[in-house]
């Protein structure tokens, strides 16, 4: 009874579950979109919404939202929709360069609800 009674409401919440899985796809972004980076050695840019992030590569020195980044299977584009309910907060965009720096060189925190994340300003890793 006591387990039930602990256990139950964190199996009922699903937006803790939500939260953590879109968290999880967007570190999967970000990894994928630095190692694009430097692996083509251009500027990628990740473009954050409170309701969608998507890949995109850079034009003209600027975040082309025109030219959408494929996901890792390369069958489409690079977007994560959000489920109603949940949004993104923090940094608008996060631009890797081609040695997988952030640009600017800064830390870059980005929440999904309750969680957050940070790109460290040196490595370009989401922590």
């Amino acid at each position: 009874g006591l387990l039930a009674a602990l256990a139950m409401p964190r199996l009922t919440d699903r937006s803790a579950l939500q939260e953590r899985g879109v968290q999880d796809q967007l570190r999967g972004m970000l990894m994928h979109s630095r190692r694009v980076a430097v692996t083509q050695s251009r500027d990628v840019c990740v473009l954050l919404t409170p309701t969608r992030a998507r890949a995109v590569y850079t034009a003209a020195n600027a975040c082309a939202p025109a030219l959408a980044l494929a996901d890792p299977g390369g069958a489409a584009a690079y977007v994560i929709d959000l489920p109603p309910g949940l949004a993104l907060g923090g940094a608008a965009l996060v631009r890797f360069n081609a040695r997988g720096q952030p640009l600017p060189a800064v830390n870059q925190t980005i929440t999904v609800g309750t969680l957050s994340l940070t790109v460290n300003r040196e490595t370009g890793l989401a922590l």
